[in-house]
């Protein structure tokens, strides 16, 4: 008999911008550390902050890229990427997964004038379309199979 997939239930929290709108975060794992992510549908990659990633996996795990890039208001000339060995989202596990890393001090800095807590990256539509992600802003949950 075929194994039933169980779908992962993760709680969002929904945070009022003031006159910018809302933005909705999770909590979430990686490699075994708890953090704060904005979930953004239109960021094309899922990315974690530079300053998070050099902490806590290593700045040698960092490689380069030569780009110009942007997202939340910002363009840079040189962006990272940088190998995990485990993300948790609730339950579900993605395993060695590749992310974008690039500075979020701005968008620290933006949600700090808000007394808004800080993230330590950004869930993207890349994640979000693998993994099936439905947003149910009525319950303020992120549903995922």
């Amino acid at each position: 008999m075929a194994k039933k997939k169980v779908d992962t239930v993760v709680k969002l929290s929904i945070e009022n911008m003031e006159k910018s709108g809302h933005h909705l975060f999770l909590n979430l794992k990686i490699n075994g550390k708890r953090c704060r992510f904005l979930l953004d549908t239109g960021a094309s990659k899922t990315v974690i902050g530079k300053e998070w990633f050099e902490k806590n996996i290593g700045k040698e795990k960092l490689k380069t890229i030569k780009q110009e890039t942007s997202g939340l208001h910002s363009v840079v000339s040189e962006s990272y990427y940088g190998k995990i060995d485990l993300l948790e989202l609730g339950s579900l596990q993605v395993k060695k997964y590749t992310s974008a890393v690039v500075e979020l001090a701005h968008v620290n800095g933006m949600y700090s004038k808000f007394k808004i807590k800080k993230i330590s990256g950004i869930l993207g539509s890349d994640l979000l379309l693998q993994l099936n992600a439905v947003i149910d802003y009525k319950n303020a949950t992120l549903t995922l199979s």
